[in-house]
């Protein structure tokens, strides 16, 4: 108690695990200084949350979800939460000399077949445990490893225990002389190691979790939102390379650097278009050793719309930085240009240039990968260019906080049906993105290749036709959950055609998106390039319908980049996707679809 005490004279956050109810704790927690968390309502049922065992043993990440609106976190900072605690767990269960006891068995030679269809086993056997280590370590999660001598601590530990498991060895180094659960364990207690009083108790002791009820302590002196998200080796190194090169917002001297480009009327392309030229900019300075930096004020800086999150990719650079080369030209040979400390990359979209998928296939990524070790994952699914996408995606950005406002103002102004909890929340909608025309890329199965081009027209009947399959098989009809969408068009008569065709078609009248591709086509410009307000405004608007679409329950894309980019931010995994193209009943209860591009 006194720790606590000092720790709250001082503003220092902390997080403290204790066996013992003390008494101040409740008067500490009513002043506001600190937040109890229970694993038991018997020890603390003052606690601003009491873990439940029978809900835990259900679905152990779903502890995360109901820690949400207590720390405030984002959707995108659950989702990162919950792989980075799938992992451990994972490691937790399958290495060190507190793994599951059904893994200590069958480690040591014993059947487990008769355990093989309960909630807790953990199936080590059918996980990649090396993978699943390299990916844990490049986690930008912090982990502080408790007892390395018999937890695991860093890749290879797996390896090693499971080698001492199996000679014999079980929990805390027991020895294993029967194939029988004796009580909690696996085995017999022949002998006890020595603990320190300190040590955190073993996940699988049943006295830890049910006799013992655990406090966790959080402070509430600093309260703050932290960005991050699991990133693989190749990429996680790639952050720290970044970092390590940028020093008081300006990258250092010597450092070699390529900078992506889109400052006036040029070719740029419409948002999707320049935002996976950024993402694929980023992948040829990774295979080329250089630092990406970024430099797009056009039509308004990128910082109104997008904030650096992991890579301060706005430092400054040297104004003698005029070299331009098209090195994104397809059938180029990517080269490192060592006689260069920097230089401004040339165009990097069109279906001139090379395809993102053409980069994570390089010979020049190749050799990247097997220089550090890592050719194992080259060309694997970690690497297929949805995935590989929304990682770089959420690596470089952030978005910026006047977008993520006026997505929810256009949520809530659309009339989409809405909770009646607490907060109001929108209920589950489908997102809709109609356009008449943009360019596209898209095949549906991995490893078939699709034109590089193909028809910039959709019909809204089409559009408005998928939409009917994805309400059909994905909404109960027992009004619960509501059916709903919201449609996001470069096109207001398509809107309105569409939401007298259903009511529950959804979207915000009061709008004004600026259209960056059009705006610098000969004949076509919708906005007065010089209201600087009204640009920002249409701009801010555009990327906010993205936003809307990002969170929606299901997405139906058109042929264009911007709901593309939608897909990508959203990440392909376990995530409803389906384009127009390819709307059918399979597909759509398939929810998981994957595009290239």
């Amino acid at each position: 108690v006194e720790e606590i005490r000092e720790k709250i004279a001082n503003n220092t956050s902390f997080v403290i695990k204790t066996h013992f109810e003390h008494r101040s704790l409740k008067r500490l927690q009513k002043r506001g200084d600190i937040a109890v968390f229970a694993s038991s309502t018997d020890v603390a049922p003052y606690a601003v949350y009491n873990q439940d065992r029978k809900r835990l043993e259900e679905c152990t990440l779903c502890e995360i979800d109901r820690y949400q609106p207590l720390f405030g976190l984002t959707n995108e900072e659950v989702k990162s939460l919950k792989l980075h605690m799938d992992l451990y767990s994972s490691l937790r269960q399958c290495c060190g000399e507190q793994m599951s006891k059904y893994e200590t068995l069958r480690l040591n030679g014993c059947d487990v077949s008769m355990y093989m269809d309960r909630s807790d086993y953990p199936k080590c056997e059918d996980k990649d445990l090396e993978k699943i280590e390299l990916q844990f370590a490049a986690s930008p999660i912090p982990f502080k490893p408790n007892n390395p001598e018999i937890n695991w601590s860093k890749p290879g530990d797996c390896d090693r225990f499971n080698k001492v498991i199996a000679s014999g060895r079980g929990f805390n180094g027991r020895d294993v002389s029967s194939c029988e659960i004796d009580g909690k364990f696996a085995g017999k207690k022949e002998y006890k190691k020595k603990r320190k009083l300190e040590t955190v108790p073993p996940s699988d002791s049943e006295d830890t979790v049910e006799d013992t009820a655990v406090l966790t302590l959080v402070t509430s002196a600093v309260k703050r939102k932290t960005n991050f998200m699991m990133a693989p080796p190749w990429l996680s190194k790639y952050i720290q390379f970044h970092r390590s090169s940028i020093e008081e917002g300006r990258i250092k001297e010597g450092i070699r650097y390529v900078v992506y480009e889109c400052t006036g009327e040029e070719l740029c392309g419409g948002i999707g278009d320049r935002v996976i030229g950024m993402v694929k900019a980023l992948y040829f300075a990774m295979c080329t050793d250089r630092v990406l930096l970024i430099n797009a004020p056009y039509p308004v800086p990128l910082e109104t719309i997008l904030n650096p999150n992991l890579m301060e990719w706005n430092a400054s650079f040297s104004e003698n930085t005029t070299a331009i080369f098209d090195d994104m030209a397809y059938g180029k040979r990517i080269s490192s240009r060592l006689d260069l400390v920097g230089y401004r990359l040339g165009r990097t979209n069109g279906h001139h240039s090379y395809r993102l998928s053409d980069i994570l296939k390089s010979e020049a990524m190749r050799l990247h990968f097997e220089s550090n070790g890592w050719s194992k994952f080259f060309d694997s699914e970690s690497m297929f260019v949805a995935r590989a996408f929304h990682d770089a995606f959420w690596a470089l950005f952030n978005f910026d906080q006047n977008v993520l406002l006026r997505a929810e103002e256009m949520k809530l102004g659309s009339g989409l049906p809405q909770s009646n909890l607490p907060g109001n929340e929108v209920l589950p909608y489908v997102g809709l993105h109609h356009r008449g025309g943009d360019r596209t890329m898209f095949t549906v199965k991995k490893g078939v290749k699709a034109p590089r081009m193909s028809s910039r027209f959709v019909n809204s009947n089409e559009t408005f036709s998928c939409y009917n399959t994805v309400k059909y098989l994905l909404f109960p009809r027992d009004g619960v959950v509501p059916a709903a969408a919201y449609v996001a068009s470069d096109n207001a008569d398509s809107k309105k055609m569409m939401r007298e065709m259903d009511s529950t078609i959804h979207f915000h009248d009061e709008m004004q998106i600026f259209h960056i591709d059009w705006s610098v086509r000969e004949g076509t410009v919708k906005k007065d390039k010089h209201n600087t307000d009204s640009i920002q405004q249409g701009v801010i608007d555009m990327m906010a319908e993205i936003v809307v679409l990002v969170d929606s329950h299901c997405l139906i894309m058109s042929k264009s980049m911007f709901s593309f980019l939608a897909y990508y931010i959203r990440g392909p995994d376990d995530q409803c996707n389906v384009s127009t193209s390819h709307c059918n009943g399979i597909n759509v209860l398939r929810r998981y679809n994957l595009f290239a591009y």
